[in-house]
């Protein structure tokens, strides 16, 4: 373990085939990053739009279990109207 700018690094050993390997160093290289640079935007990105598409999910949940209040209200509302309530 060791700080770099302030953060805690810490170094893993992770297997690669070789053509992931190769296309990692090239994107490296066009990046003039180092792997190890470039491997951790890929899990930041990773995490973010695993982390995205959960927050999504939630929120459909949310709208599905509301979706049947909505309709009940709305319901309610259609009778008072009709009840005069509108005049």
């Amino acid at each position: 373990m060791y700080i770099l700018e302030g953060t805690f690094m810490q170094h893993l050993n992770i297997t690669f085939p070789e053509n992931l390997k190769m296309a990692l160093d090239r994107e490296a290289k066009k990046e003039h990053t180092k792997r190890s640079t470039l491997i951790q935007k890929a899990v930041r990105v990773y995490l973010d739009t695993k982390k995205h598409k959960g927050l999504i999910e939630f929120m459909k949940k949310g709208y599905a279990e509301s979706a049947g209040l909505d309709r009940e209200i709305n319901k309610e509302w259609d009778s008072a109207l009709s009840d005069g309530l509108d005049d």
